[in-house]
């Protein structure tokens, strides 16, 4: 009944115990078909590990990806494209999924299929531990720590500008898959164009409960204190700087978004139409559309870099 892909890449310190965890969960062994390992190149023990541990379990496959396109974006679509079963998840290779997982998941799926049109795309997904490398807890929900709403999801207008759904939390359904790929490119992530193609064509169910615990491997970095002026201005610039690249990555994938759109005879959407068109915008038109809300983030902090990007930003040259 469910495929689950694995995507890995020197992933040898926390594998054997992720795909444990998934092995001990409930109906592991009557609803899942497949657990097809998909390695992006790996150096060190990963393919072996993998190799010993299919021979104690049939349903793990491995496989190389051999697309020429490589990341976890890249490697996460080849190996969807492995895939023959009618419900599809996805597994980070250092996580620890809780027992629940993958029958609360098909469980909520199946309800919103039975009240939906045969055929639409569907995808669940749930909150998520953040733990450290040893399993210690730092935060019992990912919304908690991130500060974002638990709706925030619901509009398109607000997820096609920030992700809230994370990969290694999900189920969804072929139809959502065949809508969905190729994954393009300008893709900013896998399950970020999941979750877009899911909004805009079908449906999205939240699972309001932790069902994996995300392993977080530079945990001591968070909530640290800096107490010096200039260490502060140097950790601002520096996350300024990968604000304005995420940004420019939204804008990318808007703009791939829109080309999906024109192919799938979907209504032209406002938010697309503004994001795919942010960096030719006058100073002008981009403080309008933030002081209106038509672009936005989930917190204030968001905002305000969101605010000095746009202020900072320079009318591309055509």
């Amino acid at each position: 009944m469910i495929d689950i892909v694995l995507a890995t890449y020197n992933g040898e310190r926390f594998l054997a115990e992720q795909i444990q965890s998934i092995q001990a969960c409930i109906d592991y062994h009557a609803l899942v078909s497949r657990l097809i390992i998909v390695d992006d190149g790996s150096t060190d023990n990963t393919l072996n590990l993998v190799t010993q541990l299919a021979k104690q379990d049939q349903r793990i496959e491995l496989h190389l990806n051999e697309s020429g396109l490589h990341g976890p974006s890249h490697n996460f679509g080849y190996g969807l494209t492995k895939t023959s079963a009618n419900y599809l998840m996805l597994c980070d290779q250092d996580d620890i999924w809780f027992p629940e997982k993958i029958s609360a998941s098909i469980q909520h799926l199946k309800q919103a299929e039975n009240r939906l049109p045969s055929h639409t795309p569907i995808l669940v997904f749930s909150d998520k531990q953040i733990v450290d490398q040893n399993l210690q807890l730092i935060c019992d929900s990912y919304f908690s720590l991130k500060n974002i709403s638990k709706d925030w999801h619901r509009t398109f207008k607000q997820l096609c500008q920030q992700n809230v759904v994370s990969g290694c939390t999900t189920l969804f359904n072929r139809a959502l898959m065949d809508k969905a790929l190729p994954i393009p490119e300008q893709a900013y992530m896998h399950d970020w164009w999941l979750a877009l193609v899911a909004h805009r064509c079908g449906y999205i169910v939240f699972i309001d409960k932790a069902l994996i615990q995300y392993r977080q491997h530079h945990h001591n970095t968070i909530g640290a204190r800096e107490r010096s002026v200039i260490s502060l201005f140097l950790k601002f610039t520096h996350h300024l700087r990968q604000f304005k690249k995420s940004q420019q990555g939204i804008i990318n994938q808007a703009i791939a978004f829109k080309q999906f759109e024109q192919k799938n005879k979907l209504s032209e959407n406002e938010t697309l139409a503004i994001l795919s068109s942010l960096s030719d915008a006058t100073l002008c038109k981009k403080m309008s559309y933030f002081c209106k809300g038509k672009v936005t983030r989930s917190h204030f902090f968001g905002k305000v870099a969101l605010l000095v990007s746009l202020l900072d930003s320079k009318k591309k040259q055509k």
